[in-house]
């Protein structure tokens, strides 16, 4: 009889812990998710600005790249 109620005592033991742990864990994923940017000191126009930089200097790379290969190629022929 013991080890009956102490498996049913462990089981509402551990039922407990890990119902604390799920709502730890849905609180944390909830503050993630609800991220307010307004107030925050990212400014969106600068973010975009960097990326389309990004974006144009590997376009530039890539039409370098593009001919330099053509150079070769006529260098070759």
């Amino acid at each position: 009889m013991k080890k009956q109620a102490f498996g049913a005592i462990d089981l509402l033991i551990s039922l407990l812990i890990t119902s604390v742990i799920l709502l730890i864990g849905i609180n944390s994923i909830k503050g993630i998710s609800s991220l307010n940017l307004n107030g925050s000191s990212v400014n969106k126009e600068s973010v975009e600005e960097h990326v389309d930089r990004q974006v144009e200097e590997i376009q530039n790379m890539r039409q370098q790249t593009i001919d330099y290969n053509n150079k070769m190629q006529q260098d070759n022929f």
